[in-house]
């Protein structure tokens, strides 16, 4: 029977070439010559045994089911944000986060979150470390609201309370107004404690867009009030964004703050039967001038948004005695006389 050509090395191709994989002679080749021995393992089930790990959270921003379940768990003050594209959403989302990296801020400490890569992610385009030139705030995408979640603490208080600050697309409430029914699937709206609608201080310096901002705020609280979206605990805050750069432009800062006034002066006109408190505010959450401090304006504004919810306050509803019908149901009790 003829030599069988054979080599233990699995990668050698003596059998088809006659040449040694190393380039040595065949006679002085180690391997030349023995089995190729091929040890077939048996399954194993320890690949299913390792340790899979630790599975974190996200980090990211709520969606409307985690939003619930937090709201399950502990107390919580949601507030919805509303204004069109570029108003200022996002930046008031990145500052509020942002105050708390340096201490408390007003009377409310920091005490966790559970969305802290999505608030690192809206805030690092206006910091430093992302070498831009100019600070940007990313555009928030269309669809479901999401959820940004702070858990806060007030002074003298051991008890935390959360705040869930809800970011939808500005293109979609303003779409509410020419098609009122969409409100009806915005979630955070019929839950909000306080609803924020914002008006872009950098629109009202411009004698063509001023006009705009108001028609925005109130159509789109109009569209809300029909649709039912709104409710009568509720409170309203109207805020001015962009401060510093009202400020910046010292010529037209007056006219531009007039107009604002009278923007909430006509919200209130046209609204105040339909929320319980209406107040305005004036920020700059993240300015890109030196004109006005970093978070000027929100302390005022948080301490606004953790109000105790007033669903939860009892209502003082007078007393009605229901007048009898018989005439000896309408006889006063003779007083006692003492007459020791």
């Amino acid at each position: 029977m003829a030599d069988i050509v054979q080599c233990d090395n699995p990668d050698c191709k003596v059998a088809q070439d006659g040449r040694c994989i190393e380039g040595q002679d065949l006679a002085a080749c180690t391997h030349y010559g023995k089995a190729l021995v091929i040890v077939e393992r048996p399954a194993s089930t320890a690949a299913a045994k390792l340790p899979t790990g630790v599975r974190l959270p996200s980090a990211d921003a709520l969606t409307r089911s985690e939003a619930q379940s937090l709201l399950r768990g502990q107390p919580c003050n949601v507030i919805a944000l509303v204004g069109p594209f570029d108003s200022g959403k996002t930046s008031l989302i990145a500052g509020a986060y942002d105050l708390f990296q340096h201490g408390p801020v007003g009377e409310y400490a920091f005490a966790g979150s559970s969305t802290l890569r999505s608030f690192e992610l809206a805030c690092h385009d206006t910091r430093r470390a992302s070498k831009r030139k100019k600070p940007k705030m990313e555009r928030t995408p269309t669809g479901d609201a999401t959820y940004f979640h702070l858990d806060l603490v007030a002074t003298g208080c051991q008890v935390k309370r959360a705040a869930l600050l809800a970011n939808r697309s500005g293109e979609d409430y303003m779409d509410a107004q020419s098609d009122p029914s969409l409100a009806n699937d915005y979630v955070e709206l019929h839950r909000a404690d306080v609803l924020t609608v914002l008006a872009d201080g950098e629109r009202l310096l411009d004698l063509g867009l001023r006009h705009q901002v108001r028609d925005d705020i109130c159509l789109t609280l109009r569209a809300f009030q029909e649709t039912g979206a709104t409710r009568p605990w509720q409170r309203l805050a109207v805020v001015l964004t962009k401060l510093d750069a009202v400020l910046k432009d010292e010529a037209k800062t007056e006219r531009a703050l007039q107009f604002y006034k009278s923007i909430v002066q006509d919200v209130r006109d046209q609204f105040a039967q339909h929320f319980i408190e209406i107040q305005s505010f004036q920020v700059a959450a993240s300015p890109q001038s030196a004109m006005a401090a970093r978070g000027t304006g929100m302390e005022e504004l948080l301490s606004y948004w953790m109000s105790p919810p007033a669903y939860l306050q009892p209502a003082k509803e007078p007393a009605v005695i229901p007048k009898a019908t018989r005439s000896f149901g309408r006889l006063h009790p003779r007083e006692s006389v003492d007459h020791g």
